[in-house]
């Protein structure tokens, strides 16, 4: 009796154990979605293009609006500041492509009163976004690394906290999204159709003095 005793303790010790194996294994992330996870945390955003309501853009020489309408391509976006006029489909798609698809190789930890090394106070504009939820982002962004290959740039950041800025690093393409002049932002205006030739009056045939034709001639 006492070895069956004992094989049974021996047994369910096994089975615990086993079991316990399973638990462990099956809670570990796959390869896959390790990887998701990474590209997720390296992502500025998590949000698609098509989620966002309404977009704007600052710069030191413009503040400007702009809102999804309810047409469809190619009038997608409209400005709403600083004028009430259809809106450039390619520059608008091209930066809210930038926002919901870059990653940034690097964040770096700094305190508040760096900022201007990392050229926050001279800022070359900021972004934010407003999503069908309601939710919004911003994306600031600041001078370039020393390589001259990336901006610094802070996401949804929280200058209240007394915490330290986290800071991307992103490409410079986002400057060239939103530095530019109005008309570019504006969507294009179609040419002026040129006008139809004047056709010219159809000159009047003068026939000249009337001659009088002789009487007809009657039969004797």
């Amino acid at each position: 009796m006492k070895l069956k005793s004992t094989t049974m303790i021996l047994l369910c010790t096994a089975i615990v154990g086993g079991v316990g194996v399973f638990l462990w294994i099956s809670s570990q992330d796959t390869p896959e979605e390790i990887t998701e996870q990474q590209e997720q945390v390296l992502k500025l955003f998590q949000f698609n293009e098509d989620q966002v309501a309404t977009l704007t853009v600052r710069t030191p020489q413009l503040a400007l609006v702009f809102e999804r309408s309810k047409q469809s391509f190619p009038h997608t976006w409209r400005m709403k500041k600083p004028q009430d006029k259809p809106a450039d489909e390619a520059a608008i798609v091209f930066l809210l492509n930038l926002l919901a698809t870059t990653k940034s190789p690097r964040t770096l930890s700094v305190e508040p009163t760096r900022q201007k090394e990392f050229g926050f106070e001279k800022s070359p504009g900021n972004v934010k976004v407003v999503l069908k939820n309601k939710q919004t982002h911003t994306l600031v962004l600041g001078g370039q690394d020393p390589t001259e290959s990336f901006i610094y740039a802070q996401v949804d950041p929280d200058l209240d906290s007394g915490q330290n800025l986290q800071v991307v690093l992103v490409p410079t393409s986002f400057v060239s999204a939103i530095d530019r002049p109005l008309t570019e932002w504006q969507a294009p205006t179609k040419p002026d159709q040129p006008a139809a030739p004047a056709v010219p009056p159809t000159p009047s045939i003068d026939p000249g003095p009337s001659i009088p034709l002789p009487p007809p001639q009657v039969p004797q």
